[in-house]
């Protein structure tokens, strides 16, 4: 919001002196940083409704490679110029889960990858079926996360000592992880500091109804 607010200010104050360039180039930075309270309130929202029991299942069959294509197309249009990889092979055509829900999970772990990675560079996103599973594996070489650190990363509000200075809250893994377990599925982090991190989503072709994960 602090971010919004001082570039909003700069435009009104140096509006008659902006090329349109300028100004679109802060309006650029305007949108990006409103994604970010958006995922921001979202997130918290949804963890608010994952503590209180309020995120139930609402499963229906749905096609997995159009729901990762669309999720990615929709994450990587954000930084164009990035470069990005996606691979899938051997997926089902028809998977029984939330398809909101592990939309949203993906979303949070691909939204995490370039936001502790540079623009320039690479993230890697592969699909597979791994007996009755759907494996999403999405790689960055970014920060990364320390050893002392990576036990705890799913702990809900934990952050990383070499994350402190980019914005977040800590919950977006434990609502993934969430999410995940919900479906009877789960969630996987590997990482070293300074050389990235991989996190595999490993969803069920059907989901199991009936289970209950606290956060």
């Amino acid at each position: 919001m602090s971010t919004i607010n001082a570039l909003a200010q700069g435009l009104i104050r140096r509006a008659d002196r902006l090329s349109t360039a300028d100004v679109r180039a802060k309006a650029e930075k305007i949108w990006r940083a409103s994604l970010r309270l958006d995922e921001l309130v979202e997130t918290i929202l949804s963890y608010t409704r994952a503590t209180s029991g309020g995120i139930v299942l609402n499963p229906s069959e749905f096609n997995p490679e159009d729901l990762i294509r669309r999720v990615c197309r929709e994450q990587i249009g954000q930084e164009p110029d990035r470069p990005f990889r996606l691979q899938m092979r051997g997926l089902p055509d028809i998977v029984i889960g939330d398809p909101v829900l592990l939309e949203q999970a993906i979303v949070i772990v691909l939204s995490n990858a370039m936001k502790y990675s540079r623009p320039d560079q690479a993230i890697a996103v592969t699909a597979r079926k791994r007996a009755s599973m759907v494996r999403i594996v999405v790689q960055d070489h970014g920060i990364g996360i320390t050893e002392r650190d990576l036990p705890f990363i799913m702990q809900p509000f934990f952050r990383g000592q070499n994350a402190k200075k980019v914005p977040g809250t800590g919950l977006g893994l434990s609502l993934a992880w969430y999410i995940l377990k919900l479906h009877g599925g789960d969630l996987e982090v590997e990482s070293l500091e300074s050389r990235g991190t991989k996190v595999t989503l490993i969803v069920p072709e059907t989901n199991t109804t009936g289970l209950s994960y606290s956060i």
